[in-house]
């Protein structure tokens, strides 16, 4: 309008509340201008959200009132996620890094029974990060680790269509141990949070249809939070700076080799295979921009 309004609110609410009300309040508006609010942060009702198993929609409704009369009205549909469920790449690919959970009590069963393979193998023990300065001794860890889970005997669990980008559910470590059921995403999540636990910086891979882990060799990272060009990864394997290793054939009976493993993995990011790629998200970069893990 070319006339000044004087005495403008904005209210947002949330039904089922999963946003906290919200209001906005204008003094005035100059005839013919537009004004945005400064803040536009909302508040997510985190208790109600972990408590969802599976996805629910809420409706938001926005008025813009001035004094008692409604000027304008807007209602728009949310869908919240249950508290284990990906939205996808197609949104925020870094909110993966949250179902990377290196303090899962799984976790640290696996890797007392990692430190025991080591020992078995006549290797030392410890799993310490990148304290030694050998590219060899990552290896050694990510192994002894692989060769753990190994002899968990996992069952492979088909995931569904197109999860790269829609999203799915993930099964967080105590849940893959106990019911011994993973897809693709569930296993290279577990090494991931296994592999971040000891101290070394783990890659997941997106393809589509799929997912499989990498680890730096040595502590370095990705530029950024994540890559889609599949020749950066490439690059980092032919240098012996990054082991990129295939996680689904754990299940197989009898499970592969995490040489065999590597081999598989190293083929997925080959250049035929780069439309299929579909990013690689670095765990370090993503907790450098607060994605943490969540809680279990």
């Amino acid at each position: 309008t070319a006339d000044s309004v004087d005495g403008i609110t904005v209210e947002m609410q949330c039904d089922p509340p999963v946003i906290a009300p919200r209001r906005w309040t204008f003094d005035r508006i100059r005839g013919s201008s537009e004004v945005a609010p400064a803040d536009l942060t909302v508040t997510l009702d985190g208790g109600m959200l972990y408590t969802l198993v599976e996805r629910m929609r809420a409706t938001v409704n926005v008025r813009v009132m001035q004094g008692d009369r409604l000027i304008s009205h807007r209602t728009d549909e949310i869908i919240a996620l249950s508290r284990h469920e990906w939205g996808g790449a197609l949104a925020t690919p870094e909110l993966l890094a949250a179902f990377v959970t290196p303090n899962d009590p799984a976790i640290a069963v696996i890797l007392r029974e990692a430190s025991d393979k080591l020992r078995e193998a006549g290797r030392d023990p410890s799993l310490n990060g990148y304290q030694s300065q050998s590219r060899e001794r990552v290896w050694e860890m990510a192994a002894a680790i692989w060769a753990a889970l190994a002899a968990r005997r996992l069952i492979y669990a088909e995931p569904p269509a197109s999860f790269e980008t829609a999203g799915q559910k993930i099964r967080l470590p105590s849940e893959v141990l106990s019911t011994r059921l993973a897809t693709c995403l569930d296993t290279t999540v577990l090494f991931a949070a296994a592999l971040e636990q000891i101290g070394l910086r783990p890659l997941i891979c997106l393809t589509r249809g799929h997912a499989l882990a990498a680890v730096w060799l040595q502590p370095a990272t990705l530029l950024g939070v994540a890559t889609d060009d599949a020749s950066d990864l490439r690059n980092y394997v032919e240098l012996k700076e990054l082991a990129v290793f295939e996680t689904t054939v754990i299940t197989s009976e009898p499970p592969a080799t995490f040489s065999q493993a590597l081999s598989l993995g190293t083929s997925r990011i080959r250049p035929e295979a780069d439309d299929d790629f579909v990013l690689a998200l670095d765990i370090k970069q993503a907790r450098a921009r607060q994605v943490t893990p969540l809680p279990t």
